[in-house]
């Protein structure tokens, strides 16, 4: 019987988590369905099968869900072993890619995430740790072409998903990811060589117009403590009086920076929220 596959994506395209996903599934050649599942509401058959995780992406192989996106990956190399294996065969070499993965989860993430939601001195923080933790994963790729070695693997699918964001990490933060980390760029380039790359990541001007938006619109939900299943209207409506408010400030601009922390504390946002929460019947 033919493995029956589905994954539920994240909620917007250009997300790394679900993008790391896609490319394992592309590195092992599987064919699998995308979920119509609502990214917000889960459906009682999630539920039933896995309660406790309530994030995206989610595997579905066979009626049984997989949830954390480092956790899927690790599912797929070893669920399909045939193909292009993405974990070393040494212990040893494992943990190691293992430690570098949960590195950039708890790191990088974290500390981009606040290149585009801080100002200030802060801001100049993130930046600061950003390069630093660039600098560390240079020095773990060392002279090989990938953190796998000769080829694709492990680290390498946990991380490059995040290089579509750099266009919008430097132009929030003003900076040139390239002058301070080349040998990041051109791994990362390298990687983009590969198709089940580079038909995975987001346009990174996409990213940047659309999909920084779209994200910041979840980060405003959570600033207002809208999280129970907030309504699709209101993330609609937020969104596109966002994006309005968005192309306003950037025209507005000289330098094409937009600092995307000073959304959040604008009467301009504040109005265009409680508009959308008064239309979408929220409150």
């Amino acid at each position: 019987m033919a493995d029956e596959v589905a994954l539920a994506p994240e909620h917007f395209a250009g997300s790394p988590f679900g993008v790391r996903v896609r490319i394992a599934l592309a590195e092992k050649r599987v064919k699998y369905e995308y979920s119509d599942e609502n990214s917000r509401d889960y459906s009682a058959l999630l539920l039933e099968m896995n309660p406790v995780c309530k994030k995206r992406p989610i595997l579905f192989h066979n009626e049984k869900a997989v949830c954390d996106s480092l956790i899927i990956v690790q599912y797929v190399d070893e669920a399909w072993m045939g193909n292009a294996p993405l974990l070393p065969s040494d212990p040893y070499q494992r943990a190691q890619s293992r430690f570098w993965a949960d590195f950039i989860d708890k790191k990088v993430y974290e500390i981009t995430r606040k290149i585009w939601t801080t100002k200030g001195e802060e801001l100049e923080g993130a930046k600061k740790d950003f390069i630093e933790c660039l600098k560390l994963l240079e020095g773990e790729l060392g002279d090989k072409p990938y953190y796998g070695g000769e080829k694709l693997g492990y680290v390498d699918v946990a991380f490059v998903p995040f290089y579509c964001w750099f266009y919008a990490y430097e132009k929030c933060g003003n900076f040139n990811i390239e002058k301070e980390c080349p040998k990041i760029i051109a791994w990362a380039k390298r990687c983009m060589q590969k198709e089940s790359v580079s038909k995975s990541l987001e346009d990174p001007k996409k990213v940047y117009d659309e999909q920084l938006p779209a994200t910041f619109v979840l980060f405003l939900q959570a600033a207002f403590m809208i999280t129970d299943h907030p309504a699709k209207e209101l993330q609609a409506v937020t969104h596109q009086a966002l994006c309005i408010l968005v192309k306003e400030l950037k025209n507005g601009q000289t330098n094409e920076n937009c600092n995307w922390s000073l959304l959040c504390t604008t009467r301009q946002c504040q109005a265009f929220w409680a508009e959308a929460a008064v239309k979408s019947n929220n409150f």
